[in-house]
């Protein structure tokens, strides 16, 4: 089926102002009728357009709007609130949102931790571990430069002097390498070692390496301040949207809202029918 011009739900939208039993009456909050021209004014306000001009899907879902506005309005303890203009009114209903539906709490430790616990690609998800090689032409002097290291020589001025890495003038740096990266004979040398060890020299065709590991992360622990707070923005924003929809059906069954689609050009629903 073709649907209707915009223009038409416009036409449609007048027309309705002519039913019998609620002349232009769409719904009925707080004892306050929402008319067409009601709708017809905020669709107007809000798209910044005529409301002939504005997608039936687009008015369906700024009626909704306007009757969570109205809501808000039915509920202030403020009586005049319904006689503000229609830029005070929406501006009156933010307020009363801020008041009458607050935020939940923010997220709590526990429940960031379980969220990344249930989210395991946000941290990597496994062991990790920050290296940096020598690659050494042979065993004897891998063994030598490893000594030199465990007695405190500095890491990077031995890779300049003696390692054949491509890297080794910036100290031979591998940066951070989950488990199971590495070849299987490296990731043994490596596996057990703690922050600051230096492993045994291990053979390849490049020569022989000696891998110190500078940083290890197990799985499970807590990720970096920046991912925690972007995981804990995410909780809050989806608990917030549910909460300020609970809050809203519950001050609607409170005032009372009765809603009349009959006839109605656009997708016109009650938002709050369904709401827990």
């Amino acid at each position: 089926m073709r649907s209707k011009p915009y223009w038409l739900v416009g036409l449609a939208l007048a027309a309705m102002v002519g039913c019998n039993a609620s002349p232009g009456r769409l719904a009925v909050v707080g004892g306050h009728a929402v008319t067409v021209e009601q709708l017809n004014a905020f669709v107007t306000a809000q798209a910044g357009r005529a409301a002939a001009e504005v997608t039936p899907d687009l008015t369906g879902a700024l009626f909704g709007r306007l009757l969570e506005e109205e809501v808000l309005l039915a509920a202030s303890p403020s009586p005049g609130d319904h006689d503000l203009s229609p830029a005070a009114r929406t501006a009156r209903a933010r307020d009363l949102m801020a008041s009458l539906c607050p935020p939940p709490p923010r997220p709590t430790e526990a429940q960031v931790d379980a969220y990344l616990a249930a989210h395991p690609e946000l941290t990597g998800g496994a062991d990790r571990i920050k290296l940096r090689q020598l690659v050494l032409p042979d065993q004897a002097t891998a063994r030598a430069a490893r000594e030199r290291i465990r007695a405190g020589e500095d890491f990077v001025a031995l890779s300049r002097e003696l390692s054949r890495a491509p890297n080794a003038a910036d100290g031979g740096l591998l940066g951070w390498v989950d488990r199971g990266q590495l070849p299987p004979e490296f990731e043994a040398v490596v596996a057990g070692l703690a922050p600051g060890d230096v492993s045994e020299p291990v053979p390849s065709n490049a020569g022989w390496h000696v891998f110190q590991v500078m940083e290890r992360h197990a799985a499970g622990d807590r990720p970096d301040a920046a991912i925690r707070e972007r995981v804990r923005a995410r909780l809050a924003a989806g608990t917030a949207e549910a909460a300020q929809k609970a809050c809203l059906a519950g001050l609607a069954a409170r005032v009372g809202v009765q809603v009349n689609c009959a006839g109605a050009a656009f997708p016109c629903r009650d938002p709050f029918e369904g709401t827990p």
